[in-house]
Formats: structure tokens, C-alpha cells, sequence
């Protein structure tokens, strides 16, 4: 195989166009103390992206007709509903979302 060089500077523009946009806020901003009511309004980012990610492939779109649910992912969101409710991690119910789905389309 055989390695060209344009191809190693794509691979590296492209991972510094990525980490750009990650890194370059948590410098600017660090030192800086934002206004409270600004934090609490981010603080619910997290959620609404979760949220629009599960409805966005629960709800299954149809040509002409009403959007019907996606049963595979009703299987998933009933144990990540769970772990999201009782555990109130982020991290854990992601896992278990990921996992749950993992399992079904295994066994289905």
C-alpha cells in the first residue's frame, strides 16, 4: 500500500477542522466566568440534542401519511428511559441506548 503525502496532509487538515471548533471555545473561554442564567440556559443542551436525536429516529417518516414509530427503537427507549430516570447520567443512559439497540438488532 502505498502512502502519498497529499493524503497525509488531508488526514491532518481534517483533524485540525474538527478539533477547531472543540478546542478553540474552552480557550477562549477559559477564565472567564459566565452570568448564572446564561449557565443554567446551557445546561439544557445536552438534553435537547438527546431528545431531537430519539424522537428524530423513533418517529419514522411516510410519503403522504401520518409518521408511524419505529418499533426497534421503542424496544431500546424502554430501558433507556428507565436508566435515564433513575440514574440521571448522561454517560449511562447513552450506554445503555447504544447497548440495548446493539442487543436487538443482534437478536432480531
Amino acid at each position: 500500500m502505498e502512502i502519498r503525502l497529499e493524503l497525509l496532509i488531508l488526514f491532518a487538515a481534517c483533524g485540525l477542522v474538527t478539533l477547531i471548533p472543540r478546542i478553540l471555545p474552552f480557550l477562549l473561554m477559559h477564565g472567564l466566568t459566565l452570568p448564572r442564567l446564561l449557565t443554567e440556559w446551557l445546561s439544557f443542551i445536552p438534553i435537547c440534542l438527546l431528545s431531537a436525536l430519539f424522537f428524530q429516529n423513533l418517529l419514522l417518516a411516510q410519503s403522504d401519511d401520518y409518521p408511524t414509530l419505529s418499533s426497534l427503537h421503542l424496544a431500546a427507549s424502554v430501558p433507556t428511559i428507565l436508566v435515564a430516570l433513575t440514574s440521571k447520567s448522561l454517560s449511562f443512559t447513552v450506554i445503555t441506548g447504544v447497548l440495548s439497540m446493539a442487543l436487538i438488532r443482534f437478536f432480531l
